[in-house]
């Protein structure tokens, strides 16, 4: 009896799974990558269980051999004790795992969780050094005061920033260039 009713619950389990549909990209972007996948989603622990930061993107794109990934649509957030420290976004990202940096081009914006912002064509993150840098045309918004130009050296925090040649300044509230007590 029981043998009966295990075989008639197992024909209803398999009669009712579906194959998962998963959805290859069709046109890809990228070519030669060993695994290309859409919506892209990774984040990271620290050893405490408190989450470093996450990354998503609309497509992203893997090369074991070359290690490195390329991510389309990049949204790249850092945290500290549970809430978003800074939040960096561009067209495209290509991380070397073996460098550990991200070159991040088109429509690249990085802003701060005390309100100061980045926007250039283009821009590198050193992951080890925690640095930015760029050679493109840079827009800085610190603390009520906007600047331009062109080249840009600077921590992930914006707290220290160096533009190679500035164009125009914009001053409205504090100079975000003193010394911070």
């Amino acid at each position: 009896m029981n043998m009966k009713v295990f075989t008639l619950c197992m024909l209803l389990v398999v009669t009712n799974c579906k194959d998962k549909e998963y959805l290859r990209i069709e046109v890809e972007k990228e070519s030669g990558s060993m695994v290309s996948m859409r919506d892209f989603s990774r984040a990271s622990y620290k050893e405490s269980g408190e989450l470093e930061w996450k990354l998503k993107g609309a497509e992203s794109y893997i090369f074991p051999k070359e290690n490195k990934t390329i991510v389309y649509g990049f949204e790249f957030n850092q945290f500290e004790k549970g809430k978003v420290t800074s939040m960096m976004t561009g067209n495209r990202g290509e991380i070397n795992h073996q460098t550990k940096t991200v070159v991040l081009e088109g429509k690249v914006r990085l802003k701060t969780n005390d309100g100061k912002f980045i926007e250039s064509e283009s821009l590198t993150y050193n992951l080890d050094e925690k640095t930015l840098s760029s050679e493109a045309d840079v827009l800085v918004y610190s603390d009520g005061t906007t600047i331009r130009g062109k080249g840009l050296r600077a921590d992930k925090s914006l707290n220290k920033f160096t533009i190679i040649q500035p164009k125009a300044i914009t001053v409205g509230g504090s100079n975000p260039l003193k010394e911070k007590p």
